[in-house]
């Protein structure tokens, strides 16, 4: 390796050690990831081409292994590296949750959704399933459709909910195009749902959608 290049890592390095991501732009990010996963080239140019085609960190980490590696440079390995960062986070996030009331901590719990089904170009619906005292028991996507619609079969939802033993449900959907705002049929489908589940001593608690970078509430926004 070329002893500029190994400087330059270097430096990176100890910039992290010292001050963590304080300072840093975006590509220098990637660089200081990628420096891990190719070992001998300068990946500089190489995490601002990455950041062009993809236009933010997000983008990046969101990507598929197809399009990673349509990236001029990054190879498999590479394109494998970036693409573990976001499964990790999902891991993460995933690990905490279990047993722990899903209203203690609610940030972590539409993290945890958004970074689920983010990236997804058609859509996906869910449930989170809780004990009687909210305690997540499990999170599953249950039906995937078409771009701008899911089939969603109430008695499959239901049995899965039974088998689990769960007393609550929290619902979630995407809207792969973006729309920040549940439809009519939408908000009948959580009706119709919620009224299912009170003969057997269950409860939807809520609804939440995911549109890019949003995890809305049915509840908080009058949906529901």
């Amino acid at each position: 390796m070329d002893e500029s290049i190994r400087g330059h890592r270097h430096r990176l390095r100890q910039r992290f050690l010292t001050h963590g991501f304080e300072g840093f732009h975006d590509y220098e990010v990637l660089e200081l990831l990628l420096t891990y996963a190719m070992a001998r080239i300068d990946v500089k140019p190489l995490a601002k081409r990455l950041l062009a085609r993809f236009g933010t960190l997000a983008g990046v980490f969101d990507a598929s292994l197809v399009e990673l590696q349509q990236v001029q440079g990054i190879g498999a390995g590479g394109a494998l590296f970036l693409s573990l960062i976001r499964q990790v986070e999902v891991r993460y996030l995933a690990s905490d949750l279990p047993g722990r009331n899903v209203f203690d901590r609610p940030e972590r719990v539409m993290a945890y959704l958004r970074l689920l089904v983010q990236g997804r170009s058609m859509e996906c619906f869910g449930a989170i399933f809780t004990d009687q005292q909210h305690r997540l028991i499990s999170a599953r996507i249950l039906f995937e459709g078409t771009v701008d619609r899911t089939a969603v079969y109430p008695r499959n939802l239901l049995k899965q909910a039974l088998e689990l033993d769960a007393r609550g449900l929290i619902l979630f959907h995407n809207h792969p195009g973006g729309t920040a705002c549940a439809s009519a049929e939408d908000m009948a489908l959580t009706r119709r749902l919620a009224d299912a589940c009170v003969p057997l001593d269950m409860t939807v608690l809520d609804h939440f959608l995911i549109a890019d970078n949003e995890v809305l509430s049915f509840r908080e926004h009058g949906w529901f």
